[in-house]
């Protein structure tokens, strides 16, 4: 099992549900596919560098997950033909020191999670 990211660029001009269909498509295409989700990152709505499609903004969408290396083809094809993806990058993380760097992102990415929940519980 290799470790990966997907940083996924989702259509602005859909409504929040769909988004939140998409986003679910997307781990649904990873599992489908042998991979195991560890973390996500749903970074919201931000501005494009340039125009994609025209479109100036997208729904950004990080995952990080394990998988056969075999099995990344099919992925990066299931992203390919969705027409509500603006564009998606899949990094692979091989060496020990990136399993490492892959590692402490993950754990960053669950942290704020966290301690938004001990805030929440906090507050009550």
């Amino acid at each position: 099992m290799r470790h990966y990211e997907n940083l996924v660029i989702v259509k602005p001009t859909l409504t929040e549900e769909e988004i939140k269909g998409q986003l679910a498509a997307i781990d649904d295409i990873i599992t489908a596919n042998g991979g195991e989700i560890v973390a996500r990152d749903e970074m919201g709505i931000r501005k494009l560098a340039y125009p994609i499609n025209k479109n100036e903004r997208g729904f950004f969408y990080v995952v990080y997950y394990t998988m056969e290396p075999a099995n990344i083809a099919e992925v990066e094809r299931r992203f390919r033909i969705n027409e509500e993806l603006l564009r998606f990058v899949t990094m692979k993380y091989d060496s020990k020191r990136e399993v490492k760097a892959w590692t402490e992102m993950v754990e960053k990415t669950k942290r704020p999670a966290k301690t938004e929940e001990k805030t929440e519980e906090a507050a009550s």
